[in-house]
């Protein structure tokens, strides 16, 4: 009886830790003031260009059957672009989905959001385009920075002024210079699973390599210049609710993912593969300046590895837990301080 129980309670445990969370989510939920730019909000510089910065903007964009709150953030014709990295997504599909209301286009093309690898920030993948056509717009995408015969875009003609939920999709498949890649775009009726049929794709470019994994998303305000003008600008548009997953159900409803302000209070997040095989990566949150010990632990209560043991200021931390040497199972991980103690339980498979 007593093995039955443990068997249970097993299987009851791993279903709980199989459940897919968002890896990244973007409301821009903060106050819209002239100097609140995202840059405020712990997004990096991208290059050097700080002209136009990217600001939080009112009101924030909404459409039918999806959930939004907060505010947005405006992409202009040209000038800074920042990024923002999440935890490293190593295998499957990486979805990346957004609000976007265009205002204005150029007839030759450019993108201006992308996925990159913890390898190089710059090494762009998942390029999402705009393009006029027509009295609106269609949407592109080249997987990197392909010219001939890249730079795909779709058939339906989107409109000005007009918010649209885009999710891109990326997938790592094994060998090179074979991902797949597809863009979806909805206006309203937003299915709880995948569609058979995309706006583009599947589309795979064999003449570049692939990215080893992603890792970052950048927001771009591109154009391009001729001795110091500006020959072909960017799009300029609203965005909103941007978000990084790796299944469709996460686009859907997002999860409380990190905001990447000063934390207000301790926190120990679920690690990110679970289960996992032998890495994963182990967040949590420090409101100040404390003594911190995270350890973990076999289901016999017995210490397998001290991740961290130092004082550590106030901010969000991410620490990798490398199982290699430790055999398949349930673990326990333990934050602890002077004041707080956590614990969560993640599974190794082998």
């Amino acid at each position: 009886m007593k093995k039955v129980l443990l068997v249970l309670l097993s299987m009851f445990l791993f279903s709980q830790l199989t459940k897919a969370q968002a890896v990244f989510s973007e409301s821009f939920d903060y106050t819209a003031t002239a100097s609140d730019s995202l840059k405020a909000h712990n997004w990096k510089l991208s290059g050097s260009n700080n002209s136009n910065p990217i600001m939080v903007v009112s009101p924030g964009l909404s459409l039918s059957g999806y959930t939004s709150k907060g505010n947005a953030t405006q992409l202009k014709e040209s000038g800074q672009d920042v990024y923002q990295q999440f935890t490293t997504i190593t295998s499957g599909s990486v979805y990346l989905s957004f609000l976007i209301n265009v205002t204005s286009t150029s007839s030759i093309g450019d993108y201006f959001i992308t996925l990159s690898p913890s390898t190089s920030q710059t090494n762009y993948t998942l390029r999402i385009h705009l393009k006029t056509s027509g009295n609106g717009f269609v949407i592109g995408l080249s997987k990197s920075n392909e010219l001939s015969g890249g730079y795909i875009y779709g058939k339906t003609v989107l409109n000005y002024n007009t918010t649209y939920l885009v999710v891109g999709k990326h997938t790592l498949v094994a060998g090179d210079k074979n991902d797949e890649e597809k863009i979806f775009v909805f206006s309203g009726n937003i299915p709880s699973s995948e569609p058979a049929n995309a706006e583009i794709g599947p589309y795979v470019e064999t003449t570049k390599n692939d990215p080893v994994d992603i890792s970052m998303v950048t927001l771009r305000q591109g154009g391009s210049f001729s001795s110091g003008v500006l020959t072909n600008p960017g799009p300029t548009l609203f965005l909103d609710e941007i978000r990084v997953a790796t299944n469709w159900k996460d686009l859907l409803t997002p999860t409380s993912v990190e905001k990447n302000e000063l934390p207000t209070q301790f926190e120990l997040s679920q690690n990110f593969p679970n289960p996992f095989n032998p890495e994963t990566k182990i967040s949590y949150t420090i409101p100040k300046e404390s003594n911190v010990s995270l350890k973990v632990y076999d289901v016999l209560g017995n210490e397998v590895a001290t991740l961290v043991n130092e004082v550590k200021q106030a901010g969000v931390y991410n620490v990798t837990f490398n199982a290699k040497n430790l055999t398949s199972g349930l673990y326990i991980y333990k934050l602890q301080t002077e004041n707080y103690i956590q614990t969560k339980k993640m599974m190794l498979i082998k």
